[in-house]
């Protein structure tokens, strides 16, 4: 069996090296993903059981999110970043045991499509009768924090579906310009602008939105307990609320301004 320092440049390599990553990403999920991948190699488990109890771990911590106990919360907190560990062990599981399907990569994409919106809809509805704030402005605000999340994946993944339904079926009508905006000529004319964006998409990682709302909890509850700006977790569900659809708006315009590029490279990578 390979060693923890093998395995992670057999399994990690390609997923930490020249790319940018959120804060958190390295140490806090690819950091304890791989102890785990190095155990359930030594089993039968498959990569999509793995997939299948990640999703069932975001579904026990949106249960128990609803619940007005704090914590039930803090266990609910832990369950959902339970679901983002083993969302990273089961791709490395994948490419270890070089067990690779159509059916892993959908229940991946269901994860990533249903356990975020959930994270913020639960939230909202724990907190609807347990803050001053009126329910109805804490339901609303975890729906639209919940929507944006959802945009949030399907305007990441909207080139490819594009690509696949729409451009190679009709090359020869969706010409293209000779010199369309790609993502690093945009990076370059907006350059201080970008850095600001860079440090601002660090907030839509799961991961540290789940940290965050439990620092949030845990100052409420041993903290500053009904200090200024009381209750802490209504009020980053409403920056959450009003942060995300920002962030989708970012994404629409960076789309529309690059989608032309995202097909020249599709092409390219396709053929």
């Amino acid at each position: 069996m390979e060693s923890i320092k093998e395995l992670r440049e057999q399994l990690q390599k390609e997923k930490l090296e020249g790319r940018e990553r959120p804060w958190g990403y390295r140490f806090f999920q690819r950091g304890p993903s791989i102890y785990f991948t190095w155990l359930f190699a030594k089993t039968s488990i498959t990569p999509n059981t793995l997939t299948l109890l990640s999703i069932f771990s975001g579904l026990g911590g949106a249960y128990f999110l609803i619940n007005h106990m704090w914590h039930m919360k803090l266990l609910a907190f832990f369950l959902f970043y339970l679901n983002l560990l083993l969302d990273r062990i089961d791709g490395e599981m994948a490419r270890y045991k070089k067990i690779f399907s159509l059916k892993g990569i959908y229940l991946d994409e269901l994860n990533h499509y249903i356990i975020p919106p959930l994270f913020f809809l639960s939230l909202a509805w724990g907190l609807k009768d347990a803050t001053i704030y009126h329910e109805s402005l804490i339901l609303l605000a975890g729906m639209w924090a919940g929507f944006s999340s959802f945009l949030l994946r399907l305007t990441h993944n909207l080139p490819y579906g594009i690509f696949l339904k729409k451009y190679i079926k009709h090359r020869d009508v969706l010409a293209q310009p000779a010199n369309s905006s790609t993502m690093a000529s945009l990076r370059q004319e907006y350059s201080p602008l970008y850095a600001l964006l860079c440090i601002a998409h660090q907030f839509q990682d799961f991961f540290l939105t789940i940290l965050l709302f439990a620092l949030a909890l845990g100052t409420e509850q041993y903290i500053a307990s009904n200090a200024f700006l009381f209750p802490y977790l209504s009020l980053l569900l409403f920056c959450y609320a009003v942060y995300l659809p920002l962030i989708v708006v970012e994404n629409i315009i960076k789309g529309v301004l690059t989608i032309e590029s995202r097909m020249k490279e599709l092409s390219s990578a396709s053929s």
